[in-house]
């Protein structure tokens, strides 16, 4: 018995699973193109909106750093602390 996977080419019911590697492979690409564009989107907001307003991307992620110190403040507090082993 040999451990390598079989070749597709060899069996005409493999041929679909040929097929869904190429989608998957296609798949894969193009979320990564479709993560690309939001990132050139969210890019070009921030280029404007410092336009418009300069200094708005630097407030905006002063507050967003103080509200999540705040958040995972509030979120160990409402933890129940661990009772220990006796």
């Amino acid at each position: 018995m040999s451990d390598s996977p079989p070749n597709p080419s060899d069996d005409p019911k493999l041929l679909p699973y040929l097929e869904i590697n190429e989608r998957l492979t296609q798949l894969k690409k193009s979320h990564g193109h479709y993560y690309q564009m939001i990132n050139l989107e969210v890019w070009a907001l921030i280029e404007t909106m410092d336009q418009f307003f300069p200094g708005s991307w630097n407030r905006f992620m002063s507050n967003r750093q103080l509200s999540m110190k705040q958040f995972l403040q509030r979120q160990r507090s409402q933890k129940p602390s661990p009772a220990p082993d006796e």
